[in-house]
């Protein structure tokens, strides 16, 4: 019916009121909590206990899943999502395509049984790709940030979430020749120029455009002007990390948040949903630096690599991330755009000096001793080439004040060379006005945050 349409990057999400689980003949009716808890135990039973074969459709009985179920042929369903989705990518199909257009019939309100679980799950995987879904039951959430494979059909369940939460970073980049290269490649659904704590509001569009005029102009440069590109990076050894106990207690909260796949959230690696702060941080700091394309940048503390998404979508800056997070590392080495290495970022002696034209850091360096911040800071500094611009941002008062970083980074002055240094709370730097502050999603310009450039 017309009430169950759905509009291309809708808001959209229907779910049945109550399902049942059906095996060889047999109904299982439950609450909602219960019900997904029994989903949950099914999935992983036959993620663990049987070795289903990927695509074969033989595979039904085993996991009771009929040829034929409420108008769905599940054999051609998994025929076409075979031949087009790679396992973990997102299918290369239109949106008018029958199992897209089934997908979406499931999602958009059904209120059938199904017996076969993975394949309506994958449906409704297939349908976040095409389509802005809300958000299902928590117990379903609960369940879809998890990785469990939906053999024999190619997903799994954490597919869900990084197309409902996530925007492909091909539909919008400064340099359209890489979109073929783009794919799987997402970046948080962040629109810092509506939220009203940005004082800088341009539209990713708008940052697009401008970036694809200033990558034309660069034709007319001469060769010895140009930028240069980013040389290739050898990762260090990530077994031979060793941190102290009490730094391990104030980072084990991130990893466990990287393991939970908060990476292909709005909270990536923080608690609440800050995506739109952090773009606005990102986008502000990228044009106070003077980001070019064609420039190189240095992410200290990288967590899951949406900066530099960011930075290579919006401005065609090449960039290499650091952190100490592994489960982190390897999310933003498949989704985020950049290179990305596992490793303690107190020691950079791998990366040659005077390489990046940028360096950025934001709430990662206050974890760390004031022994270790000024050490950290005056490598950090020397991977700028002659000219090179540094933000170290998120600072906190009590834990490094901007005297401490001046004190630091005069003790460390060489010989010949001149370095600028300014600092500034972030309540007078990002937001449009002070009065902002007052919001809960604002918190991180609050005092005593700063930065330093």
């Amino acid at each position: 019916s017309s009430n169950r349409l759905f509009k291309r990057r809708s808001s959209l999400f229907g779910h049945p009121s109550l399902m049942e689980l059906q095996g060889r003949g047999v109904a299982i009716l439950a609450p909602w909590p219960i019900l997904w808890l029994l989903l949950l135990n099914i999935l992983v039973l036959l993620d663990g206990a049987f070795q289903i074969e990927l695509c074969n459709p033989e595979s039904f009985r085993a996991i009771s899943c009929p040829v034929f179920e409420h108008g769905i042929n599940w054999e051609e369903f998994l025929a076409v999502t075979c031949a087009n989705c790679k396992p973990g990518e997102p299918c290369e199909l239109d949106s008018n395509d029958p199992a897209v257009v089934h997908a979406l019939n499931l999602a958009g309100g059904s209120t059938e049984s199904f017996a076969c679980i993975p394949g309506f799950l994958s449906a409704l995987i297939l349908a976040a790709q095409f389509y802005l879904l809300k958000d299902p039951p928590p117990e379903l959430m609960e369940l879809f940030e998890r990785n469990t494979s939906l053999a024999p059909f190619p997903f799994h369940t954490s597919q869900f979430s990084l197309y409902s939460n996530m925007v492909p970073v091909r539909l919008l980049i400064c340099d359209s020749s890489l979109t073929g290269s783009m794919g799987n490649k997402y970046v948080p659904k962040a629109h810092p120029e509506d939220s009203g704590i940005c004082g800088m509001v341009y539209t990713d569009e708008q940052l697009v455009r401008r970036c694809r005029a200033r990558r034309r102009s660069l034709v007319h440069r001469s060769a010895e002007s140009r930028p240069r590109s980013l040389p290739g990076f050898r990762c260090p050894n990530a077994s031979r990390i060793n941190i102290d106990g009490e730094l391990s207690r104030k980072i084990q909260k991130y990893s466990e948040r990287a393991e939970a796949l908060q990476c292909q959230t709005h909270r990536g690696m923080w608690r609440e949903g800050m995506s739109d702060v952090h773009k606005c941080v990102f986008i502000t700091v990228a044009h106070f630096l003077g980001f070019r394309p064609g420039d190189t940048v240095l992410d200290w503390g990288s967590g899951c690599g949406h900066t530099l998404s960011w930075a290579k979508a919006l401005f065609d800056v090449d960039g290499l991330g650091v952190d100490i997070m592994g489960p982190a590392v390897v999310w933003a080495r498949t989704h985020s755009v950049g290179t990305f290495c596992h490793g303690d970022g107190r020691y950079l002696d791998w990366i040659p000096d005077e390489t990046f034209d940028f360096v950025l850091t934001y709430a990662s360096l206050y974890h760390l001793s004031k022994e270790d911040q000024c050490s950290t800071g005056i490598q950090l500094v020397k991977k700028l080439r002659i000219g090179g611009r540094a933000f170290f941002g998120w600072n906190q008062g009590p834990t490094m004040s901007s005297w401490e970083w001046l004190s630091c980074f005069r003790g460390a002055a060489e010989p010949g060379l001149v370095e600028d240094f300014e600092a500034v709370e972030d309540g007078f730097f990002f937001p449009p006005n002070p009065r902002v502050l007052q919001d809960s999603k604002s918190f991180l310009f609050q005092y005593p945050a700063y930065s330093i450039f």
